[in-house]
């Protein structure tokens, strides 16, 4: 038997929660702590498209006292949000301006200590489901592997199907 590497028991713990009674939040749950390992947050957050309603709709918060799960935004509220949705490409934010110019709730975010971001879109085939989003101090995503990020919101594509049966 061998030593596992960090990513291997990572991505073990998401396919576990694949498996587990409530496999969502199993799974988000998962990819909260591997992303918390690297390439770190202060913030994680889930946020699923609804698109009859042109809104987004946060699945699972790391702070839900700050940040709770059932917390609304229609896309004209967020614009960065509706730029992810529509390119399919992930939004790094690097500095505090990058908030402030990105995210009309700015004040707030920064308040948190929430300075740089990723918005990581989940695909399925040619539709984004909804976002992983992490948040940390400012610069801290420089140089981040955006590739790590993408897979660890890629296997969260069975929870948000199955959240999406849910409405």
């Amino acid at each position: 038997m061998t030593d596992r590497t960090p990513t291997e028991n990572a991505l073990q713990a998401i396919l576990e929660g694949h498996r587990q009674e409530d496999p969502a939040a199993a799974v988000f749950a998962a990819v909260d702590a591997s992303l918390a390992a690297s390439p770190g947050h202060r913030l994680l957050t889930v946020l699923m498209f609804v698109p009859e309603r042109s809104e987004s709709v946060r699945v699972y918060s790391s702070h839900p006292g700050a940040n709770p799960v059932g917390g609304r935004k229609t896309l004209t509220d967020a614009p960065r949000m509706q730029k992810v949705l529509a390119s399919g490409r992930p939004f790094v934010g690097h500095s505090r301006q990058d908030i402030i110019d990105n995210f009309p709730d700015h004040q707030k975010l920064l308040a948190n200590g929430w300075e740089s971001i990723i918005n990581m879109p989940v695909h399925w085939g040619r539709r984004v489901l909804g976002t992983v989003n992490l948040m940390h101090a400012e610069g801290h995503y420089a140089g981040a592997d955006l590739t790590w990020v993408q897979t660890c919101a890629q296997l969260c594509v069975p929870a948000f199907l199955e959240r999406g049966s849910r409405r």
